[in-house]
């Protein structure tokens, strides 16, 4: 496919396509003046080392005077922020997880009571899946037959109770599932525990679930034998949880005391250590009467910091001095960089010609780079005579420059090839030969581009070209036509001097992306409908040998001009190396 698109007979390099070393050999603006005495210029990364330590040691005296200035009430406030947020997080958790579950046996219910089959063990299996890791289900006669009504049962919860089967103590679920049975779930104290811990979103946390203030139903961080049910105890007393500091919650100690500001809440002194726990009532749904809370260690959450107004004096002397010294030096750094910015973004949108050249700087390393990009200009500017620069643009602004892009695409594909060039150029000398391609691909090349069409490449003495990417180009046809139209009428009008020139056009589809390998890629096409094109440039001289400009459009290429265009049509035309014959028209 894409390799087939070079005439046989033309040449794909000619002796003029070797690059020419400018005179001087280095980059205008690169050389150093032989004989000048390099003057001091102070480091940039001890200059920006300065900047950034002082200002960093001025930021935090700052803000740890502005702390010390602070009363204790800012802490409490702070703090009391925290626990409602914290508190509220864990009711939610609570609530949802009751929620599924009573919205889970309705389900099973509303299913048992449209069969109305009574169900079975097996029934319940796949429903074990969507409950907590130990809860079990069971199956019961219902006291009472009821009729069936359209309002879904509501479940009911008990409270905590001893069960045989169960190490802990077992909270249960119950349905009637309208069909003369009731369904059943055991809930044991171990998917409660997991339900503390799931309410934790830091390692500091110790969340806890009591049965008002005495009983525990599950404190993180207390192993699982610790909540042994018998039928006499049914829960733990929470003093007799040895294992952790809130055995000590409710105990008068000094240093004890409620938290205040409308939070409930205890610092109290444990095992050598002050712990803070926080605390809530629930009030309605199948948790009312529950304590939830969490435990914290007292120094995690800060403390006020006790210091003189001398050292807010000193911070806030401190913080003059280094704004002070980040104005001076950021205004020495920032006049260069503002100047590299700007020059930067010339190049970005390639406009080599407009980038000016950075001047001198006393920072060694600003100055390194200034003359480095002073270099990097001259390089770049000489680099883009060999790439498309109007192709490289366009794939910076559609954000197509990081990895291979490769798509299919519906395009118009234009050959223009020069005729009669073969013979013609053994007639010239090299430089006559050079100076005659050079003025042909200057003349097609600004045609192309005055019509926003993207050159591909240039192969011996013809030039590829296409409409329709990388932009999107719904009327990729109508622009390649305009070009092809403004290159006849300027040959046609003496500025290809003597040149005769074949065209060929058409539109399809192509698969266009980069092409090639890491060390080197080409943004190109490829596919039947570049072939085509270059075979409507080939046959351009069986039609007419002797025209000045002879331009071949396909039919799928006229279909999508706008009506009252005037091409003269010639028929089916059967092209070399293809079956079928293609609907040809001249367009010039």
């Amino acid at each position: 496919m894409g390799a087939e698109i070079r005439p046989p007979e033309k040449r794909a390099e000619n002796g003029a396509g070797g690059l020419t070393e400018h005179p001087g050999g280095n980059i205008a603006g690169t050389a150093e003046p032989s004989g000048a005495v390099r003057s001091f210029r102070l480091p940039v990364g001890i200059a920006l080392g300065l900047v950034f330590s002082i200002s960093l040691v001025v930021l935090c005296g700052t803000i740890i005077a502005f702390l010390a200035s602070s009363d204790r009430s800012i802490a409490i406030r702070l703090l009391n922020e925290q626990a409602r947020a914290v508190l509220k997080g864990h009711e939610e958790v609570l609530h949802n997880f009751f929620s599924r579950q009573e919205h889970l046996f309705q389900s099973i219910a509303s299913h048992a009571a449209q069969s109305g089959t009574a169900m079975t063990s097996s029934d319940m299996e796949p429903y074990l899946e969507l409950l907590p890791e130990g809860v079990k289900l069971d199956l019961g006669r219902a006291v009472l037959d009821q009729a069936p009504t359209d309002q879904l049962p509501e479940p009911s919860w008990s409270e905590f109770k001893y069960r045989q089967g169960f190490s802990t103590a077992v909270r249960e679920l119950e349905i009637d599932l309208g069909n003369g049975q009731i369904l059943l779930g055991y809930f044991p104290q171990t998917v409660f525990a997991r339900l503390a811990r799931d309410m934790s979103w830091d390692n500091r946390q110790r969340n806890f679930l009591l049965a008002g203030p005495d009983k525990a139903i599950a404190v993180d961080g207390v192993p699982e034998e610790r909540f042994a049910a018998t039928p006499a105890a049914v829960l733990p007393d929470l003093t007799s949880l040895s294992g952790t500091p809130l055995r000590l919650l409710w105990q008068d100690q000094p240093g004890g005391h409620e938290l205040g500001e409308g939070i409930k809440g205890r610092l109290f002194p444990a095992d050598g250590r002050m712990y803070t726990a926080i605390y809530s009532e629930v009030t309605s749904g199948p948790a009312s009467g529950w304590i939830v809370g969490t435990l914290y260690r007292a120094s995690e959450f800060g403390a006020v910091l006790d210091q003189t107004w001398l050292v807010l004096y000193v911070a806030l002397g401190a913080l003059i001095v280094g704004a002070i010294l980040s104005f001076l030096v950021g205004r020495m750094l920032g006049r260069p960089l503002t100047r590299l910015a700007t020059s930067a973004a010339e190049l970005r949108q390639l406009n080599f010609d407009q980038a000016q050249r950075l001047p001198r700087s006393r920072l060694a390393e600003l100055d390194d780079v200034n003359q480095a990009f002073n270099g990097s200009i001259g390089a770049l500017n000489a680099f883009a005579k060999y790439v498309p620069r109007q192709l490289v643009s366009r794939l910076i602004e559609e954000g197509m420059t990081n990895s291979r892009n490769i798509e299919l695409r519906e395009m118009t594909i234009v050959f223009a090839d020069l005729a009669g060039f073969t013979g013609k150029a053994s007639h010239l000398t090299p430089e006559e030969t050079a100076t005659y391609l050079n003025t042909y691909f200057e003349t097609v090349s600004r045609a192309i581009s005055e019509s926003d069409g993207t050159i591909d490449k240039f192969l011996g003495d013809g030039v590829m070209a296409f409409w329709g990417a990388p932009s999107d180009q719904p009327d990729h046809a109508a622009m390649a036509i305009r070009a092809v139209e403004v290159l006849a009428a300027r040959i046609n009008a003496g500025d290809g001097a003597d040149m005769q020139v074949r065209i060929g056009v058409h539109t399809g589809k192509v698969v266009v992306g980069d092409i090639g390998t890491t060390a080197r890629m080409n943004y190109t096409v490829i596919g039947d409908a570049v072939n085509v094109a270059a075979r409507l440039q080939e046959h351009g001289k069986e039609v007419d040998p002797h025209a000045r400009v002879i331009a071949l459009a396909s039919g799928e290429t006229v279909s999508q001009i706008p009506e009252g265009y005037g091409g003269v049509s010639l028929g089916k035309v059967k092209l070399r190396g293809r079956d079928e014959p293609l609907t040809v028209f001249r367009i010039a």
